[in-house]
């Protein structure tokens, strides 16, 4: 019912179209996430003192139209839409590693809940290059397309070696300081 959300329904959809999904499935599945995850958002801003994690969060939803995407030329850009959602009270984290960490890491689960799990191994390498180029876009985009005080970004390195226990400690602790960071510039500027 809310104008809002429509809206930005519509400019999701309408972007997702733009973009020349490979599919009408994929298309549809990519709008409906993102959909659900704008939802979300939108219900929980509301309450106060409150820390929203979104694994697999918004960032997810606009790699997944990019992987999938023919490139072509769209009336208006994801970053666009991005801040259009709202973007001043999250903290993006950005595991940077090779993409063949996060291939070995994946492959290794047994739950095949990721279409990056299923492809078959003709089109294994090229989806994960694409998936690896969209990756890099983005983060590129989000660190010189916005300024520090709509959003901050912070960034993991992550190894071969790294146990998923050491890569959740250090996400934690780069979510703490960026955290810190909003909340010394909301209080230097007063909000």
């Amino acid at each position: 019912m809310n104008r809002e959300f429509r809206s930005l329904v519509a400019r999701i959809a309408r972007f997702v179209f733009e973009s020349g999904q490979s599919s009408i499935i994929d298309a549809v599945r990519v709008i409906w996430n993102l959909s659900v995850l704008v939802a979300y958002v939108e219900n929980e801003r509301p309450r106060r003192n409150t820390i929203i994690i979104m694994d697999q969060g918004l960032l997810q939803g606009f790699w997944s139209i990019l992987l999938k995407s023919k490139h072509r030329e769209t009336s208006e850009k994801w970053l666009e839409i991005l801040s259009a959602i709202g973007v001043h009270d999250m903290v993006f984290v950005h595991l940077r590693g090779e993409a063949g960490v996060a291939r070995d890491r994946l492959l290794t689960r047994g739950d095949r809940s990721s279409r990056m799990q299923r492809t078959s191994p003709d089109r294994d390498l090229d989806l994960w290059s694409s998936a690896d180029r969209a990756c890099r876009e983005m983060a590129a985009v989000l660190e010189t397309g916005m300024g520090t005080e709509d959003h901050l970004l912070a960034a993991v390195d992550v190894d071969r070696l790294a146990s998923p226990e050491d890569v959740a400690e250090r996400a934690l602790e780069v979510v703490l300081l960026a955290c810190l960071d909003r909340h010394r510039l909301c209080g230097s500027a007063g909000q």
